[in-house]
């Protein structure tokens, strides 16, 4: 029979989640390491975490981590950042609020919210959510999925709209901390490309959102109050991978043979890796 800890009963480490069956429902402290991360989490990119990690050192986890049954672990719902602070830290336990799991559209609509009004997450991270939720058919159309977010069409337009910047300047955009999702809109609908990545280099260096903005409402002027975007006909299809530092991305007009094109394209690009020697 295994010893239980001194001052311990059975019941205790069940509560506490340390062994035995998961509770379901409820408020417990468990073992960090029954938590997981969600794969599925918007979240790919941790900015500022030095606060993070130090307030967790002077004060540990204010605000539970919300997480729900996943097997013989907890999978996180919210609190990835608290949960990574706790690990740098080495935390061997936490508190966490557990809840009943919800199917996995209702959960990712349940965190994109979250996530959205609290500008919690990187605002190409959420374009590329919200465009994965579209493709994925969670939802029929740009109108049903703003419904859903609480957002205008015209809002969920704007931010799909950065996945068009070119993939090294949404690259730029995913490692700036600080910038605003209304910002980032606003940078992705100016026509002038080389303007474009002085205002994405600008926001990354730590100019003030005021300063941005007067930047582009000094082009618009020059323009007479009209941007140069040329007007789109067609919209891009843009699909991303990222595998550990290596990010692929891949670009199209969606208009017939596009899926044939990208395939191809993929098939050179996939020789051009296997032939590069500086790779080995």
């Amino acid at each position: 029979m295994t010893k239980l800890p001194e001052g311990k009963s059975r019941l205790d480490l069940v509560k506490a989640g340390l062994m035995g069956g998961l509770p379901k429902r409820g408020r417990y402290v468990v073992s960090i390491d029954r938590l997981q991360e969600d794969p599925d989490n918007e979240r790919k990119v941790f900015h500022n975490m030095d606060d993070m990690i130090e307030s967790v050192r002077r004060h540990g986890i204010i605000e539970p981590i919300t997480v729900t049954q996943d097997g013989d672990h907890y999978r996180i719902l919210t609190g990835h950042r608290r949960y990574r602070a706790a690990k740098a830290v080495g935390l061997s336990e936490v508190e966490v609020i557990v809840r009943e799991s919800d199917d996995q559209i209702t959960r990712r609509f349940k965190s994109l919210i979250s996530n959205i009004q609290r500008e919690n997450i990187g605002a190409v991270e959420l374009a590329e959510t919200l465009r994965a939720l579209l493709d994925s058919e969670a939802v029929a159309t740009q109108r049903e999925l703003a419904s859903q977010v609480g957002k205008s069409e015209q809002w969920v337009s704007g931010m799909l709209r950065l996945l068009e910047l070119p993939a090294r300047m949404q690259e730029e955009l995913r490692g700036t901390s600080g910038l605003g999702y209304e910002m980032a809109q606003r940078i992705a609908r100016v026509g002038d490309l080389q303007l474009q990545e002085e205002l994405v280099a600008a926001a990354k260096a730590g100019e003030s959102t005021h300063s941005i903005r007067a930047r582009i409402q000094e082009h618009r002027s020059q323009q007479g109050g009209e941007t140069t975007r040329k007007p789109r006909t067609t919209s891009l299809i843009q699909l991303q991978h990222r595998q550990g530092s290596c990010l692929a991305s891949i670009r199209a007009k969606r208009e017939p043979g596009a899926r044939e094109a990208m395939l191809e394209a993929l098939r050179h690009l996939e020789q051009q890796v296997r032939e590069d020697d500086s790779l080995r």
